[in-house]
C-alpha cells in the first residue's frame, strides 16, 4: 500500500491558511476538492499548517485515497484544475500511513521586507517598511535566537504545542535587490503558533526604537516575561523548504518533477 506525495507551492494571500476550516477557503480544502473530484474520496495531510496569508515555495502533502490516473500525468492534470495561486511541482509515492508533519525534522522560512519604491505584483509577498531601521540591531537580535531556547513568549494564544522549547539552527538577515529587499531567514526543528512573525515583529520594533531589552528578557527569563505582542503581517512570510532526517528535499523513488 502507498500514498501519493505532492510537493506544492502557493501564494497564500487569498486563503485562510493551509488547514481546512469550517469557514473560509484554504489551501488544503482547495487542493483536496480538486483531487477528490478527479480521483475519488480521499484525505490530505500537510507538513506545515501555514497561517492565513502565508505563502509556501516547497510544501509537502500526502494524499490518502485512490489514484486511477497514471502518476506521471497527475501533476499536470491537477495544475489545469487548480487556481494559478496553487501549483503542484512534483508527485511521488510514500509508504501507507506516512505523515509529512511527523516525518519533518526541520522547517525553514524567510520573511521579506521591502524598503524601496512600490514593488508591483511582488507586493503580495513582502511587508513594506519605509521607516528608519537599524540594520546592526536586526543582525544582533537575530543572532540571539539561534540555539535551544524556551520560546513561550513568542507564541500566540491558541497554540496546542506540548513544549515551547525549540532549537533554532539559523537566524540571520540578508539584503538583496540593491538593498531594497531585506530578508530574514530562520530554520528550526519546529515553530510555535505565530512564532516567526512574533520574532520578526520584535526585531523590527527593536531596530526602530533602538531597544533590545524586551527580546533579551523574553529569551533569558521567559517564565516571568510578558508575552511579545508585536506581530509582523502574514504577507511577508514564506515557507521555503522542509528537511527530512537531514535531507534538504524529500524526493521518494518514482517522483515525477513538473
Amino acid at each position: 500500500m502507498a500514498q501519493i506525495m505532492l510537493r506544492i507551492s502557493y501564494d497564500g494571500t487569498d486563503y485562510h491558511g493551509f488547514q481546512s476550516q469550517a469557514h473560509g477557503v484554504t489551501i488544503q480544502s482547495t487542493l483536496e476538492s480538486a483531487m477528490s473530484t478527479l480521483l475519488g474520496p480521499g484525505r490530505l495531510v500537510g507538513a506545515s499548517r501555514t497561517d492565513s496569508g502565508v505563502h509556501a515555495e516547497d510544501q509537502i502533502v500526502a494524499w490518502d485515497g485512490p489514484c486511477p490516473l497514471p502518476l506521471a500525468r497527475l501533476g499536470d492534470v491537477l495544475n489545469r484544475r487548480l487556481p494559478v495561486s496553487i501549483r503542484v511541482m512534483a508527485v511521488g509515492l510514500v509508504p501507507d500511513g506516512w505523515d509529512p508533519r511527523r516525518a519533518a525534522s526541520a522547517k525553514f522560512y524567510r520573511y521579506q521586507i521591502w524598503r524601496g519604491p512600490v514593488p508591483g505584483s511582488f507586493a503580495r509577498m513582502v511587508h513594506r517598511v519605509d521607516y528608519p531601521l537599524s540594520w546592526c540591531l536586526l543582525q544582533q537580535t537575530a543572532a540571539w535566537f539561534e540555539g535551544v531556547h524556551d520560546f513561550r513568549s513568542f507564541r500566540s494564544s491558541g497554540s496546542s504545542a506540548r513544549t515551547t522549547t525549540r532549537n533554532v539552527y539559523t537566524s540571520r538577515w540578508e539584503m538583496a535587490q540593491a538593498g531594497s529587499l531585506w530578508i530574514y531567514r530562520v530554520g528550526a526543528n519546529g515553530f510555535l503558533y505565530h512564532m516567526v512573525r512574533l520574532m520578526v515583529g520584535a526585531m523590527l520594533e527593536a531596530a526602530k526604537k533602538g531597544r533590545t531589552d524586551r527580546i533579551r528578557a523574553a529569551l533569558e527569563n521567559p517564565g516571568a516575561f510578558t508575552q511579545i505582542t508585536t506581530i509582523a503581517p502574514a504577507g511577508g512570510l514564506v515557507l521555503e523548504r522542509i528537511e527530512w532526517q537531514g535531507r534538504d528535499c524529500f524526493v521518494p523513488e518514482g517522483t515525477y518533477e513538473l
